[in-house]
């Protein structure tokens, strides 16, 4: 009774997805271009798995309108594309969908080449704050001041505008639903490999910028590198959190009366779990802590197992999670594998939880009990962002639905009555090689049975300014003091 481990490693992602490379004469994967046919027969595949077998068809549009969708698309491929031609534009289909869990990436040897050699980027790194671009870091260590000065805004990039560049990026960051947070918050993650990946690796970069009240000009040299840094957009870790590691969970006190605890948990790890809220909740009580504050930021999910778990310790009544599919087996599952692992997943579903069947499709409903021993009936506050997704906004759902927490920051990035999920393979198109996730299994809120599309909400939402993000403060545990009053 597991997710597979989604890891919003959305940086990687976005190295697979977009990443070009100097096109050489060894570099099949990269220059080689297929025929208008091979394009057709992939995208004719790709269109009979989606019908067939995608969680999200009736949800946002009905059956015929993704039938027909794909069917204008495949029309219109009466040219030869290279891979990464041909993923873009798969990309953007995909994204009708509206899945977060649905993703069109490189095919193997695609990555292979392109991971081979250094690749031209920005000196300067940038973050966009809403649908403005400003200057964050310097990835030349060798001269001793940056080129420009630290939030220097910029408003072209070799001759584009920065709106065009932000909004047309973010078409190719897959959300749940109709929400943006996410949107929002993956673009500044991975702004700079965007600006390369999108719009080219030029030998020098063209930048304009704004100085007081003049807009200035300034050219560089690329910097080759194999990848870019993680931007450094939050606080250097804490040395007081107590870890576990292979859990993914971390905790600390946020006052010296025990009485106020941070529990950070990065994803929800399918290992080590139940050792570490064994422990965790026990120290809660024996302190009679008043208030926990549980960090569920930048969380993109992992196993639904973690996720009952959790809940089973703070919620007070007993609660239904439902996961659905409409398929006993992968369609065209010669182009792709793990066929006999979602049957047994299937098997397992149906022993542990209450199978019903509805027009071809079955249910499985799962109960979320309480748990009396060392059960936290106390305060809870719970900080959220864009890149709060998957299992996350599962126990963010069932906990705003028992009125058991509070919400700080922006609205979650998965949708508030859940997500497409739960066993997701890879299927690989037969010509171009390029892979496509597609879920399996509807994962239902049973909480929140209304469609949405939209994530959960804030009480109390945050905005962090340029200079926060300078400064690296942390505006939603600031609020977290504010509303507690810890000094």
């Amino acid at each position: 009774m597991r997710f597979l481990i989604i890891i919003w490693s959305f940086i990687f992602f976005v190295y697979l997805f977009i990443n070009p490379c100097s096109a050489q004469t060894n570099q099949s994967a990269i220059s080689k271009k297929y025929t208008a046919a091979q394009l057709k027969e992939d995208t004719k595949i790709l269109k009979d798995v989606t019908i067939a077998m995608h969680p999200a068809i009736g949800i946002y549009q009905s059956k015929n309108y993704y039938t027909n969708f794909f069917d204008v698309f495949i029309s219109k491929l009466n040219d030869s594309l290279t891979e990464k031609e041909f993923r873009i534009k798969l990309k953007l289909l995909m994204e009708n969908l509206h899945c977060g869990h649905t993703e069109v990436i490189n095919s193997k040897k695609y990555y292979r080449e392109i991971n081979k050699n250094k690749l031209n980027f920005s000196t300067l790194l940038f973050l966009p704050i809403q649908n403005k671009l400003y200057v964050i870091g310097d990835l030349n260590k060798k001269k001793d001041t940056s080129l420009l000065k630290i939030g220097t805004e910029i408003i072209r990039i070799n001759g584009i505008a920065v709106d065009s560049i932000i909004n047309y990026s973010k078409r190719f960051i897959s959300s749940d639903g109709y929400n943006q947070t996410s949107k929002n918050h993956f673009i500044q993650l991975s702004f700079n490999n965007f600006l390369v990946g999108l719009f080219g690796r030029p030998d020098t970069f063209n930048i304009d910028y704004l100085a007081g009240t003049k807009i200035k000009n300034l050219k560089y040299s690329a910097f080759k590198t194999k990848s870019l840094p993680l931007l450094p957009l939050q606080k250097k870790e804490d040395s007081l959190f107590t870890k576990y590691k292979r859990a993914q969970i971390k905790y600390r006190f946020l006052d010296l009366q025990n009485k106020t605890m941070l529990l950070k948990i990065s994803a929800f790890s399918p290992v080590q779990s139940a050792k570490a809220y064994r422990k965790i909740f026990k120290k809660l009580q024996k302190y009679q802590t008043d208030n926990l504050v549980i960090d569920l930021r930048n969380n993109g999910g992992g196993s639904i197992e973690n996720a009952y778990r959790l809940l089973s310790y703070l919620i007070d009544t007993s609660e239904n999670q439902t996961l659905r599919t409409n398929i006993k087996k992968y369609p065209y599952k010669k182009y792709t594998r793990g066929n006999i692992l979602f049957k047994l997943t299937r098997f397992v579903f149906g022993i542990l939880s209450k199978k019903e069947t509805k027009f071809e499709t079955d249910n499985y409903t799962f109960t979320i009990k309480p748990r009396k021993k060392n059960h936290f009936n106390k305060k809870i506050l719970v900080l959220i962002n864009g890149g709060s997704f998957s299992a996350s906004i599962l126990v963010a759902a069932y906990l705003k639905n028992n009125n058991r927490a509070e919400f700080i920051g922006e609205e979650t990035g998965g949708t508030i009555e859940g997500c497409n999920a739960g066993v997701m393979p890879y299927y690989k198109l037969p010509n171009t090689n390029v892979r496509v996730r597609m879920p399996a299994f509807r994962v239902i809120n049973d909480v929140c049975p209304n469609i949405t599309a939209h994530g959960l909400l804030p009480d109390y939402k945050t905005k962090y300014s340029l200079t926060d993000y300078i400064q690296q403060i942390d505006v939603d545990l600031l609020k977290v003091k504010e509303i507690l009053k810890l000094d």
